[in-house]
This record gives structure tokens, C-alpha cells and sequence, in this order.
């Protein structure tokens, strides 16, 4: 069984653990106080759903087992606190309350079975099973002190309460006493379990003013990069204007958000080696906006990040972005400000890089997938998007590169039917020993890019984008859709050698849990336990090499993507990788990825989950370059996801 059908059997297992002792105390307790005739079908039922509950905890043992052996990232807050809570307390159970509800006098009169010694061990493994699910929405990894103190002070606080209301009682101040225990606990697991919180929001921010700020760290200079060695760069000039706009589909026009009134922005293609300048323009009303680079490693202070390498440009107000083309391949461009809401209602754009030599395809297309809630479309080459089906007249023969963005926030899955294909480039760079592929389907990850070669052939080329046909190649007859398997793209191309040495060592676990976030406890999207802006800030040197290991305890996909970094591949789920650099990578239930970042583009960088709603919950944090400070700051107008 897959990981991530143990985490999903687990997180059923444990809810039904919690239920089914929980029943059994209350059953149990409701035939204890019957007289001894009137309680024994009452007290044989409460035998029985004990034997069941007993089973179900048993259950745990070979799932937590499974996961073990995918590592100890999965199990570490089962192992330590919550199998030993239910399993330790179901024994006693087992020894002390079965028998006796079996066993008990079926003649008439008061009840004699003492609750203490029947209904006690059942209400405590109750609360060990309760506490178990505490340990699934809490508790995260690494398993701290202060949330484990937190589980079990309140495992205590119950036992001991239940233990007193259940003996005799002298006084009505025996009540208020366990009340005030229950109440101190609280109070106790609350002062604990403050770990939740702490740490600045990046790396930098509020330290004195030393080192390089990143306002340092731009691409103004780069109009310079001539030399004697070198030509002056070709400058290419660009405005983009944020604006509303109206997109058209079949099924009804869309209020949208755009660039220079179009959805997608421009396509804005360059040649590399060329000085890209954009000027943004905001004139929409209410909303501030950046623009961000995605997947084009620019220098620091142009990344676009509000709060990091920024201020968001108001209504009314403009900035120039600057950087040299240093790199070629297919990348996109969106506003970071507000990201979740802003790139969904249309704020992005495509950004080209064609390399100095020209390539062999002589046609070469831009396609834009982008959903608007629930109606996906495709533009091509720029064009207004396409809800229904879009289509491209191609000279048969001709070499052909498709470059296919995802700007949603969610995976797609490809296929291209008709004619044999290969992935030419993923996320801007070029694979090398790329292979045919015949019918077989490909896993884009939101925020990714794949760059599809192909000769048009005779007869009609259809690509799909999820269960529907996206765009069609010299219709009108539409040939069968790709059906084939999903390519690994880990194991795509021909494999590079890995890094020789890491000088660090970094693990992201992902999950869903409650922790704090801008101030207030919620169940959030984490990494290691902890909620923007309380994730620890991974600090590198300039030309370390960092393997970084990420985890997924959790239930959804998170496509991970590091700003100013492309990171190559060296495992998935411990199967090495050819090691394709990526700069957006799907990282699925219960998989474990294993990347390597060299340190070479100095700066205070965003890390997040691309699934922007994801991000907004929490799933956002930095990687800083020592010596390297931001006098921005987050929250007021500045709000990256």
C-alpha cells in the first residue's frame, strides 16, 4: 500500500479509535448506573463495543508500522505520544474492564461494579484516543516539547477530573475542585504550547543595518555589462499597465484584473543576452500589485516580492524592474501582491527568452492554460483564452515547440495524440537526451512549464489538458486522445552526475495542522510545524551546495517553488532522479523529494507552496543568503500570498 493511502487509512483509523471508546465509556457508565438486572444487556453492550474498539487500536500498530518505513517523518508524534496514550490505557482495559462488564451479576438491586475500577481505564483510554487525534491536528514534525506538554497536560487534567467525579463525592466544592483542575490544565497547555509562535518574519528583518541590503541587488547596473570582452546589452523596453478588464468566454463574460487590458498580460519575448525593462504601471483601483518573474533566477532586489525585495506599487504609482536575459527558455510573470487572488482573476503574463542561436523548430507557440473558477481555457501566442476548444493551422512537416504554462494552481495532466513528441525543456531549461514519447501522458505541476517538441505530421495533432480537449492542430477531425501512462519526470532524459559534497542539509515536512498564524491559532498549511510568519528561515553562504529534503505528511499536492533558484532533482520516494532542474516541483501525498540548490544568486528569497490558496494559509517562508538584510517589511500594504 502506497504512503499516501496509509496516511489517509490512519487519519480514518484514529477518528474511529477516538469514537469507538468514547462510546464504550459511555455505555459502560450508563449501565453501571442501572441496578444489576436492569444494566446487564446495557453493560453486555459496553463489553462489546469495548472488544470492537480494541480491535480498531490494534489496527494502528501495522499502519504506523508502514509508515515507518517511509521514514521517520511520519510517524514521529504517533510513536511518542499517540499510540502509546490509547494503546497502554486499551490494555488495562482489556485486563481490568472486559471481564468484569462480562462477568457482571445479573440478580436484582443496586448496581455493584465500581465505576472507579470498570469505567476509570475505559475514559482514560477514551481521552488517550482523543488525545490521538489531538496529536493528528497539532502536532506536526519535529514533535516539540511545548505541543507534546500541551497533549498531555490536558490527557492528565481529564483523568484526574474523571477519577475524582467518579468516587464518592463529599462536598460541592469537590466539583469546583475538579472543575479548577480542568480549567489550570487548559491554561497550562495553552502557556506550553505557545511554541506555536516566535521568530521574525524573514531572515533580516528588524536587525541593524549591516551587511547588504537587498535593495543592492538589482539589474540596474546591468545596462553597463558591456566591457571590453563583452557588447552593450540590445535594451528591450516594456510597460505593463494593471488594469480591470472584461474576458469573454462562451459560457459569459468575466470582471478580470489585467495587464494593459488583456488576459493574458503581453507575451513578452526577448533574446538573450538583452536588458529587459518593465515599467508597471497600477491603475487598478484598490489593489496594489508587483510583478514577479517566475522561474527567471533575476537578481534579489527585482524578484517582486512585497515585504521582501519590495513595497507593493499602489493605485496610482509605478516601478521599473530591470535584469539581463542571461538565461533562455519558456517562464511567466505575475503580480505577487494578494498572489492568491490576483493570479486567478488574471494578473500574469508569459515571459520568452530565446536562446542566441536559433532553435531547429521553425514554428514555435505560447500557450497559456489558466482557470476561470470552474471554466478552464487556453490562449495562444497571447490571444483571448479559449474556453471550448482552440485551434492552430500548422504546414505539415514542420518542426514544431509547443510551450504549455500552467498558471493555475492546481496540477494538470497532458497528453498530445497524434503525432510521437518529446520534452524538450521543463521549467525553462533544456533536457538533455530527451526521448520519443508516443501516447504518453505528462504530470505539469502548477506554476510549471514543459517545452514539447514535435513534426507536424499529415493528419491532425490534438493536445489535452486534464478530460478535455484543449487545442487541436489541423482540424477538423480530431484524432484519439493520449491514454497512455504518465511519465515519471524525475526519470526523464539523461541522468547528470549529483553533487559531489552538500555543505547543508534542510528538511521542509509538510502538513496540515493548527498552529498560529498572523496571530491567531488556526489550522493551517505548515512546514515543520509552524505557519507563516513563524517558519524558521533556512540561512545559506554564497556557493554552498543544499540538499534539501521535502516531505509530505499531508493530504493535498503542494508544488513547491523556491524564488531565484532553479533546483535539480536527486530522488523521489528514495528512486534517484536523472536530476532535471526544476523550479517548481509537485510534491504529492506521502512523497519524500530530495533537491539539490546551489547557493549562486545572493538575496532574501520567498519559498512557497504554488498552490496559492495554500500559501495563504500558511505555506510560505524564506531562504536567506548570510550578510543579506531587507529594510521592507511585511502586513500593512504588503501581503505576498
Amino acid at each position: 500500500m502506497s504512503t499516501a493511502r496509509l496516511i489517509a487509512l490512519d487519519q480514518i483509523l484514529f477518528v474511529l479509535v477516538a469514537a469507538a471508546w468514547a462510546a464504550t465509556a459511555g455505555v459502560a457508565l450508563a449501565g453501571l448506573r442501572q441496578p444489576a438486572a436492569a444494566g446487564r444487556r446495557t453493560r453486555l453492550i459496553a463489553a462489546a463495543l469495548c472488544a470492537a474498539a480494541i480491535v480498531v487500536t490494534a489496527l494502528r500498530i501495522p499502519v504506523t508500522l508502514g509508515l515507518a518505513r517511509a521514514g521517520w517523518w511520519f510517524v514521529a508524534e504517533k510513536v511518542t505520544l499517540a499510540l502509546p496514550l490509547v494503546v497502554l490505557p486499551a490494555l488495562a482495559s482489556a485486563a481490568v474492564s472486559l471481564p468484569r462488564l462480562l462477568r457482571a451479576p445479573s440478580g436484582g438491586g443496586a448496581p455493584v461494579l465500581s465505576p472507579r475500577l470498570v469505567a476509570f481505564p475505559l475514559l482514560v483510554t477514551a481521552y488517550g484516543a482523543v488525545a490521538g487525534v489531538a496529536c493528528g491536528v497539532v502536532i506536526s514534525y519535529p514533535v516539540t516539547g511545548g505541543g507534546a506538554a500541551a497533549v498531555l497536560a490536558l490527557f492528565a487534567a481529564a483523568s484526574v477530573v474523571s477519577w475524582r467525579l467518579l468516587g464518592p463525592v463529599r462536598t460541592p466544592g469537590d466539583r469546583w475542585q475538579a472543575a479548577g483542575t480542568g480549567v489550570l490544565a487548559l491554561a497550562v497547555a495553552l502557556t506550553v504550547g505557545g511554541g506555536w509562535s516566535g521568530g521574525h518574519p524573514h531572515f533580516g528583518d528588524h536587525a541593524p543595518a549591516q551587511g547588504i541590503s537587498v535593495d543592492l541587488l538589482h539589474g540596474a547596473s546591468a545596462a553597463a555589462a558591456g566591457g571590453p570582452s563583452r557588447a552593450k546589452p540590445r535594451v528591450r523596453r516594456f510597460t505593463l499597465t494593471a488594469q480591470p478588464a472584461t474576458v469573454r468566454l462562451a459560457s459569459g463574460p468575466i470582471d478580470a484584473w489585467s495587464f494593459n487590458g488583456q488576459v493574458p498580460g503581453p507575451v513578452l519575448r526577448v533574446r538573450q543576452g538583452d536588458l529587459v525593462e518593465v515599467t508597471l504601471r497600477n491603475r487598478l483601483p484598490g489593489q496594489s500589485v508587483t510583478v514577479h518573474w517566475h522561474g527567471y533566477d533575476v537578481p534579489s532586489g527585482e524578484d517582486g516580492v512585497p515585504g521582501v525585495t519590495q513595497n507593493a506599487v499602489a493605485p496610482g504609482q509605478t516601478h521599473v524592474y530591470r535584469f539581463r536575459a542571461e538565461d533562455a527558455g519558456t517562464y511567466w510573470y505575475h503580480s505577487h501582491q494578494n498572489s492568491s487572488v490576483a493570479v486567478p482573476r488574471g494578473l500574469f503574463g508569459l515571459l520568452v527568452v530565446d536562446p542566441a542561436a536559433p532553435l531547429p523548430e521553425s514554428e514555435d507557440h505560447v500557450l497559456a492554460l489558466h482557470t476561470f473558477g470552474t471554466r478552464p481555457t487556453l490562449s495562444v501566442d497571447g490571444a483571448a483564452p479559449v474556453e471550448g476548444l482552440a485551434r492552430l493551422a500548422l504546414p505539415p512537416g514542420a518542426r514544431t515547440r509547443l510551450r504549455v504554462v500552467n498558471t493555475d494552481t492546481r496540477p494538470v495532466v497532458l497528453g498530445l495524440g497524434g503525432a510521437p513528441y518529446r520534452i524538450a525543456a521543463v521549467d525553462g531549461g533544456d533536457v538533455p537526451g530527451a526521448t520519443d514519447l508516443d501516447g504518453d501522458r505528462l504530470h505539469l505541476a502548477a506554476g510549471g512549464r514543459y517545452d514539447l517538441t514535435f513534426t507536424v505530421p499529415s493528419g491532425p495533432v490534438l493536445l489535452t489538458a486534464g478530460d478535455r480537449p484543449a487545442l487541436l492542430v489541423n482540424g477538423p477531425a480530431t484524432p484519439p486522445a493520449a491514454a497512455g501512462p504518465i511519465v515519471d519526470i524525475t526519470r526523464y532524459g539523461a541522468a547528470t552526475a549529483p553533487p559531489a559534497r552538500f555543505d547543508q542539509e534542510v528538511t521542509w515536512v509538510l502538513d496540515k495542522t493548527l498552529a498560529m498564524a498572523d496571530g491567531l491559532p488556526r489550522l493551517a498549511q505548515t512546514v515543520n510545524g509552524k505557519a507563516w510568519p513563524n517558519i524558521p528561515t533556512p540561512v545559506v553562504r554564497q556557493g554552498q551546495t543544499v540538499r534539501i529534503r521535502v516531505v509530505n505528511r499531508g493530504t493535498d499536492t503542494h508544488p513547491m517553488h523556491p524564488h531565484g533558484h532553479h533546483v535539480r532533482i536527486l530522488s523521489r520516494n528514495g528512486v534517484p532522479a536523472t536530476g532535471l532542474a526544476m523550479d517548481t516541483f509537485d510534491v504529492a501525498p506521502g512523497e519524500v523529494w530530495e533537491v539539490a540548490l546551489v547557493a549562486d544568486n545572493p538575496g532574501m528569497w520567498m519559498s512557497h507552496c504554488h498552490d496559492l490558496a495554500h500559501a495563504a494559509q500558511g505555506m510560505e517562508f524564506h531562504l536567506a543568503y548570510e550578510g543579506v538584510t531587507t529594510p521592507y517589511e511585511m502586513g500593512g500594504g504588503n501581503h505576498p500570498a
